[in-house]
């Protein structure tokens, strides 16, 4: 699947100020993407039980919940195939920031103001990211599939380097 194919990518922005999320969603859609947009935490996670997100842009200073305090709520409750990825949007950038942000589960880490190609930049890693774990998963539930239709008993002839039997 090629990044092309994958600017269906679900992306949600979470940030309170008005002109912030409004730059972000431009400069979003002139990259090919759609987003939708919260402006706290609290709101982030609501917008997370109606539909999945493959990446949340979070702001880490909102009202009601701020964005560290959000991703530890996320990264508690969403199953492991449904975890976002979290890129942290901050102007509050201290030699700690980036580590705090990743200690608390965020991927990633943009200062503010957004530049266009530092978002691009980002993006593209993530999304080939997503990617890779995609064709992960796909690949895993495929061999689940075919482990389940071989015999249960005898001789599985797995094909390795070496003609292995193993009993199963």
């Amino acid at each position: 699947m090629s990044e092309k194919n994958f600017r269906s990518v679900c992306i949600l922005i979470a940030e309170d100020d008005e002109s912030n999320r409004k730059v972000t969603s431009a400069i979003l859609r002139h990259l090919g993407y759609q987003a939708d947009a919260v402006s706290n935490g609290r709101e982030a996670l609501q917008a997370l039980k109606r539909r999945p997100y493959d990446i949340i842009l979070m702001n880490l200073r909102m009202p009601e919940m701020d964005g560290l305090e959000a991703t530890k709520v996320i990264r508690r409750r969403c199953p492991p195939s449904l975890q976002p990825t979290i890129i942290a949007l901050t102007a509050y950038v201290l030699p700690s920031s980036r580590e705090l942000c990743l200690n608390a589960g965020m991927n990633d880490f943009i200062p503010k103001p957004v530049k266009m190609e530092d978002l691009a930049k980002i993006l593209s890693k993530h999304i080939r990211i997503l990617q890779r774990q995609t064709a992960f998963m796909q690949l895993h539930a495929e061999a689940f599939k075919t482990l389940n239709t071989l015999p249960k008993r005898g001789k599985l002839m797995l094909p390795l380097k070496q003609n292995l039997c193993l009993k199963n």
